[in-house]
């Protein structure tokens, strides 16, 4: 039997960085509003007999390892060790975007590894022990500089909001109206995701940020317009969409005043960008420094597409929501 896990990447919009482990801690709660994308990467599990002298790995490199402590991939070495699988396995891993993206691509990928192991070995997981073992995972064993907003928003479906709270590791999903939901879903139609054809790493973003007073003024704006468009009360559709696209706004022109966010070749692209297309707002998704611009334009794609060609940036597309969230199946 080949064993598969599926996890959406994600979007987000309001509160990032308020999640960020450092600063839930210093400042008690974070929240963030996004969505999972409707792009998708994959982990495709065999369990190797027991007769087996090896494992296999196939991501962008193949490697095989007689023992998880050889394994180079840092991501699957610690989720073998951390679970002692006692088998060796072959594992084939594939997806949308690679790293760097600002997608959430590395929460996505240990989510659905996690989840292909759960079903393969009868760990018998829920949903939300596999989001959190992944957290920790990635957080306390691989540690990284993140918070649990990717893992969370990656994981379910559609439209989310969450509030991150220091008191026991507190993980809440925030309620939502219909009109909301309903609202983000129809402006969802014009976002767009257009690659900066840039790469990074968001560690070094995330670790500039810590320990740093106007870092975290900064960010407790940002935190207070996501607990601004949760708490708006008018449920007026049109009402609903022009404080959305306030915040949208004001969040990113925060963000982008923070340092080392965007480069001077990202500030290029993003003017281009902005004085080309029509648009709400458009902003940098992720961490910063490289990645993808996120756009809201009620203009054509087609349009759109040979717009940002036109300024040498290609593979636009619409950045629909997922209506799956992290799945396994078995074939």
């Amino acid at each position: 039997m080949i064993f598969i896990g599926k996890s959406p990447y994600r979007v987000s919009l309001l509160g990032g960085g308020s999640d960020l482990d450092w600063f839930v801690k210093q400042e008690n709660f974070g929240i963030c509003l996004g969505y999972s994308l409707d792009k998708y990467s994959y982990s495709v599990l065999n369990v190797l007999p027991t007769s087996s002298k090896k494992g296999i790995l196939e991501y962008s490199a193949r490697e095989e390892y007689g023992n998880p402590d050889e394994i180079v991939h840092p991501i699957v070495r610690e989720v073998l060790k951390y679970f002692k699988i006692p088998n060796f396995i072959e594992l084939k891993t594939f997806g949308f975007a690679s790293g760097g993206s600002g997608l959430g691509g590395s929460a996505s990928f240990l989510l659905s590894l996690i989840s292909s192991l759960s079903n393969a070995f009868e760990l018998k997981l829920t949903k939300n022990e596999i989001i959190e073992k992944a957290c920790y995972l990635e957080i306390h064993k691989l540690g990284k500089p993140i918070g649990k907003q990717d893992q969370y928003l990656c994981a379910s479906s559609g439209f989310n909001s969450y509030t991150f709270s220091d008191n026991n590791n507190l993980t809440k999903k925030n309620s939502l109206s219909i009109q909301k939901i309903q609202t983000l879903e129809r402006l969802s139609d014009n976002f767009y995701l257009i690659p900066s054809n840039k790469k990074r790493s968001s560690d070094s973003v995330l670790r500039n940020l810590k320990n740093n007073q106007e870092s975290t003024e900064k960010i407790l704006e940002i935190r207070n317009i996501a607990e601004g468009f949760l708490e708006f009360e008018d449920e007026r559709e049109y009402k609903i969409e022009e404080f959305f696209n306030k915040s949208m706004m004001d969040s990113w022109l925060i963000k982008k005043s923070m340092s080392k966010i965007m480069s001077s070749s990202l500030t290029e692209q993003y003017e281009l960008i902005n004085k080309l297309v029509p648009n709400n707002w458009i902003r940098l998704i992720g961490a910063g420094n490289g990645g993808y611009f996120l756009i809201s334009s009620k203009i054509e794609e087609e349009k759109i597409r040979n717009l940002s060609t036109k300024i040498g940036l290609k593979g636009i597309f619409k950045a629909k929501p997922s209506n799956e969230g992290l799945t396994e199946f078995i074939i």
